[in-house]
């Protein structure tokens, strides 16, 4: 998109979105409505009840009400172009000889507020506290299996940033690269843009994707002379709290919210709120709740200050002041220019608290590090360094972060080509516990021969297939048995609370311990290496195919999928994340983009999503990407007008 002011630039963007994802930005502008129901029947109404309680809407529109004029204005008129977009377009889940018909409602200007929150309020760490409690009210101090270094601020896995300081590559100047990793959706949860202005006194040229719905760049961009990647910092920034709903109790506002439902009679949700923020979750004693507390709900503000600054970055310095205004989720910020500068910082609001979980304020300052010439920084959600304790107690196992510092280490000079490989990297570095108990007398010989990789090769289907077994084995132990009970808050939570992932995700610290669960692991592995020894594995990639998620699938409805069901190596700690759901033959969750900023040359840079950019499954745009994607590649940024076709989208 090129235009001549930052608003002309805005409403470009938002017609542009609309026109290549309407249903995406529908569907997702109804969740931040809590409005599903409306369009999908009795399937959305968990998802509007909690949307209702949590009070998305209500914080988007006073994060809008708090914003300057300026950025105001700006998502004003990205929601014009959005508004414009889906007039002069149609998708088959709305449109089509099956579909649902017209979405109820239509784009405001605080809507993207209300999009953005939707994708991060479930990303932090209060879904997670769920199960860390009921694990301790099954097993006492043994819960601790499940939080060390791993799961205590999510599912294990999470992202890849990096940035390498000029004398490590082939230009002199920095790269970054990275790849988020989040759930699979289809079309991406991430949309590749190109936002230029030529406005004399307010010029800017970014590239860099961002989620559909929201305007501008935010996390992963290169504006020419700054570069910057994202991770998540595994902050621990949410919190719920046991709340008295009885009159006189802790409740200070109570309302009632209509939700319709399509064929269905309305149903009445009470809005609860607390000083401490809105109940979310009912309690198992009558009377009493759970309010969840975020610094969204405190401070009425969800970070986008941050926009505008960001668009006209030219320095690490200016993206630094940009991340100021940053909110949540807490992030790793990599940032890096052509200047030579490298920097790590974090950027967001996490809360100090007193002994008895108040929150009393926020951290200050928050944990930055810098990279010489030679040198680099690298994060994959781990504990980057002693300075990380103020954000939380628990973080990613460190073994992609280790992996990326070793495939650096062992590189010579850099470009965006060899800064994209060092992401599709496939070695298991976890696997050691496991490995350590198999009996010398059922030591396959395709372990000999395994270097790690989980490809195609008969070691990783050996050990997949091992490790498949261990989990299963470990999971039927009757101290367990509670923990395979569904999720007591309902099946929006489902995913936090699955046992077998849990236990997959905490698998090197299981093995590690005497007798977990009373159980003995080396009689455990024993019997479980003796029946893969009599099977024939299937080969890795094969059980491990890409699977994303349609929004009707998230709601279990019926859908007709369009996206390629390709066989991936990787695995859910291995650099190239493709994370391995037990007892399933597919994977949902991995890295949604792969990106290399060159600092010397942005049209030398390299970026590809999974699909393509466009939702609509007849468009030429809409899985273009994906063989490189799936071969762990990227493909060239091009930002040279000359090679690009224009399209006159305005008088």
């Amino acid at each position: 998109m090129r235009g001549a002011s930052l608003t002309e630039v805005a409403r470009l963007q938002g017609r542009a979105a609309a026109r290549d994802r309407a249903w995406q930005l529908e569907i997702e502008r109804l969740r931040g409505e809590g409005r599903t129901a409306e369009l999908l029947g009795p399937a959305g109404l968990e998802w509007d009840t909690f949307a209702r309680r949590a009070r998305i809407e209500a914080v988007a529109r006073a994060a809008y009400a708090g914003l300057d004029v300026e950025t105001q204005e700006f998502l004003a008129a990205y929601v014009d172009g959005v508004r414009t977009g889906l007039a002069e377009t149609s998708c088959v889940e709305l449109d089509g000889p099956d579909g649902l018909g017209p979405a109820p409602g239509t784009w405001q200007p605080w809507t993207p507020l209300a999009v953005f929150w939707v994708q991060q309020i479930l990303f932090g760490s209060f879904p997670s506290k769920l199960f860390g409690a009921r694990a301790a009210r099954v097993l006492g101090a043994e819960a601790e299996l499940f939080r060390a270094e791993g799961l205590t601020g999510g599912l294990s896995g999470g992202s890849n940033a990096y940035a390498v300081g000029g004398g490590r590559t082939r230009s002199g100047l920095p790269l970054v690269a990275g790849d988020p990793h989040r759930v699979f959706e289809a079309p991406n949860v991430y949309l590749q843009v190109r936002l230029s202005c030529t406005d004399p006194g307010d010029a800017f040229d970014v590239v860099g994707m961002t989620f559909p719905g929201v305007p501008g760049v935010q996390h992963f961009a290169h504006a020419g002379s700054v570069a910057w990647g994202i991770t998540n910092a595994m902050g621990d920034y949410q919190d719920l709290y046991r709340v008295d709903l009885r009159p006189g109790g802790d409740v200070v506002r109570r309302s009632e919210k209509t939700v319709l439902v399509r064929g269905h009679e309305p149903v009445s949700v009470e809005v609860l709120e607390t000083e401490r923020g809105p109940v979310v979750l009912d309690d198992p004693e009558e009377g009493w709740g759970q309010a969840l507390r975020t610094p969204g709900h405190e401070l009425g503000d969800l970070g986008f200050g941050a926009l505008l600054p960001l668009l006209r970055a030219r320095s690490v310095a200016d993206v630094e002041a940009a991340v100021a205004h940053w909110v949540e989720p807490v992030n790793n910020w990599v940032i890096a220019d052509v200047a030579g500068d490298v920097v790590h910082a974090v950027g967001g609001r996490v809360p100090t608290r007193d002994e008895a979980g108040e929150w009393t304020g926020w951290v200050d300052p928050l944990p930055r590090r810098t990279a010489s010439p030679g040198g680099a920084v690298v994060t994959a959600n781990d504990r980057c360094m002693p300075e990380f304790d103020v954000l939380a107690t628990g973080f990613a196992p460190p073994f992609r972060a280790h992996r990326i510092g070793e495939l650096l280490s062992d590189a010579g000079p850099l470009d965006a080509k060899d800064a994209v490989a060092v992401l599709a990297d496939t070695t298991q570095m976890a696997g050691g516990p496991l490995l350590a108990l198999v009996p010398a007398d059922l030591w396959p010989q395709a372990l000999d021969e395994w270097d790690g990789a989980m490809d195609g090769s008969p070691g990783g289907a050996w050990y997949a297939a091992l490790r498949a077994e261990v989990v299963d084995r470990i999971c039927a132990a009757p101290a367990l048995a509670p923990l395979r009970e569904p999720s007591e808050h309902g099946p929006l939570y489902e995913p936090w609370f699955s046992l077998p992932a849990r236990v997959a995700g905490a698998l090197h610290v299981i093995l590690t311990a005497e007798k977990p669960f009373g159980l003995d692991l080396r009689e455990l592995v024993a019997g479980a290496a003796e029946a893969v020894a009599g099977r024939e594995p299937t080969p890795w990639p094969e059980s491990h195919r890409f699977w994303p998620l349609h929004a009707l699938e998230q709601f279990e409805l019926p859908h007709t999928r369009s996206a390629p069901a390709t066989p991936l190596p990787g695995d859910t700690d291995t650099v190239r994340c493709n994370a391995w759901i037990p007892g399933t033959t597919v994977t949902v969750r991995g890295s949604v983009a792969r990106y290399a900023w060159d600092l010397a040359d942005r049209d030398n840079s390299r970026w590809v999503v999974p699909l393509g950019v466009s939702g609509d499954p007849d468009s030429p745009h809409h899985t273009d990407q994906h063989d490189a994607w799936a071969d762990g590649g990227a493909v060239r940024v091009i930002t040279d007008w000359s090679l690009l076709t224009e399209e006159k989208t305005c008088p």
